[in-house]
C-alpha cells in the first residue's frame, strides 16, 4: 500500500491481506493468552487479562490516531513506515515468546481439509456453539454500524473536535473493558447480549433528532457497549471450546464477523443513500429493540 500511489487494486489487495492477518491473529493470540493462563494456573483470571489487553489496545489505537493526525497533510506515507517499523519489533518479540505446553505436544501442522473437518465436526457435536457464534456476530456487526458510518459525518467537525471525540471514546472504552472485567465474573455474555442489543437500539433511535451532539453521544456509547461486550464474550467462548481447536474456532468466529460485515455493511450504506442517515439508524434501532426480547426468549438455545 505504501507504493500503491493511489492504485485501487494495490490498496484492495493490501486490505485483503490486512483482513486475513486480523482473522488469523484474532484466533491465535487469544487462544495463546488463554492457554498460557491455563498452564500457569490462572485460568480464572483470563477475563482480567483479556480486559487489560483490550484497554491497552484502545489506548494505543487512540495514541496512533493522534500521532497520525500530525502526518495527515503531506506526510501520510510516514504512518506506513512507522507501522512497518513497529511491526518488525513485534515480530521479534513474538519470536521470543514461550508457547504453551499443549502446542508443543502437537505432532504436525493440520492441513486445510483437516481444519475444515474439525470445524464441521465441532459444530455437529456442539450445535449451541454454532448458533451462539452466528447470533452473536450478527448483532455485533449491527452494533458497530453507527461507529463506522458516523465517521463519514465527522468531516463537518473541526479537527480539534474530532481529536477530542476520539480521546473521549478511548476513555469510555477503557472504562467499559474495566467494567467488563468485573461484571463478566457474575453474568454470562448470552445473558448480557439482549440487554446490550436493546440499549444500542435505543441509542440508534435517537438519531432521528439529527442533532450533532446526539450523534456524538450515540457514537461514544454504542462503541462503548460493544467494547464492554467483547471481553466477556471472548472469556465465555474459551470455556466452550476444547484446547486442540481453540485457535481455529476463534478464527472462525472472526471469519463469521467478517462475512456478516460484508453483507450488512453495504446494505446499511444502501439504506443511507436511499433513506438518509438519521432515518436508516432509526429503523435499525427499532429492529434491534424488537429483536432484543426475542434473544431473551431464545437464550436457552444459545447456552
Amino acid at each position: 500500500m505504501l507504493f500503491g500511489q493511489g492504485n485501487f487494486w494495490i490498496y484492495a489487495f493490501g486490505m485483503v491481506l490486512n483482513a486475513w492477518a486480523y482473522n488469523f491473529d484474532s484466533g491465535t493470540s487469544t487462544a495463546m493468552l488463554f492457554e498460557s493462563a491455563k498452564e500457569a494456573g490462572l485460568e480464572n483470571k483470563f477475563l482480567k487479562f483479556s480486559s487489560f489487553v483490550s484497554a491497552v489496545a484502545e489506548a494505543t489505537r487512540t495514541l496512533g490516531a493522534v500521532v497520525a493526525g500530525f502526518f495527515v497533510h503531506g506526510l501520510l506515507d510516514m504512518t506506513y513506515v512507522i507501522q512497518i517499523f513497529f511491526s518488525l519489533i513485534v515480530i521479534i518479540l513474538i519470536a521470543m515468546m514461550k508457547e504453551p505446553a499443549f502446542k508443543k505436544e502437537r505432532e504436525e501442522p493440520a492441513s486445510l481439509s483437516r481444519i475444515l473437518k474439525t470445524v464441521v465436526q465441532e459444530f455437529k457435536v456442539n450445535r449451541h456453539l454454532f448458533y451462539w457464534l452466528i447470533t452473536s456476530q450478527v448483532f455485533c456487526v449491527m452494533m458497530c454500524m453507527f461507529y463506522f458510518y458516523y465517521q463519514n459525518e465527522l468531516e463537518i467537525l473541526p479537527s480539534w473536535q474530532i481529536s477530542l471525540l476520539m480521546l473521549i471514546s478511548s476513555v469510555i472504552n477503557i472504562g467499559a473493558v474495566w467494567l467488563a472485567s468485573k461484571i463478566g465474573q457474575r453474568f454470562k455474555a448470552v445473558a448480557l447480549l439482549p440487554i446490550l442489543v436493546g440499549l444500542t437500539g435505543m441509542l440508534y433511535v435517537l438519531a432521528i433528532t439529527k442533532l450533532p451532539l446526539i450523534y456524538m453521544i450515540i457514537y461514544l456509547l454504542a462503541d462503548g457497549l460493544y467494547a464492554f461486550f467483547l471481553p466477556i464474550f471472548n472469556n465465555d467462548l474459551q470455556v466452550m471450546i476444547p484446547s486442540d481447536v481453540r485457535a481455529t474456532m476463534l478464527s472462525v468466529t472472526a471469519m463469521f464477523f467478517s462475512l456478516f460485515m460484508i453483507v450488512i455493511f453495504p446494505m446499511t450504506g444502501f439504506l443511507i443513500d436511499w433513506l438518509g442517515f438519521s432515518l436508516t439508524f432509526l429503523l435499525l434501532g427499532i429492529v434491534l429493540m424488537l429483536l432484543a426480547p426475542l434473544l431473551i426468549l431464545k437464550r436457552n438455545d444459545l447456552k
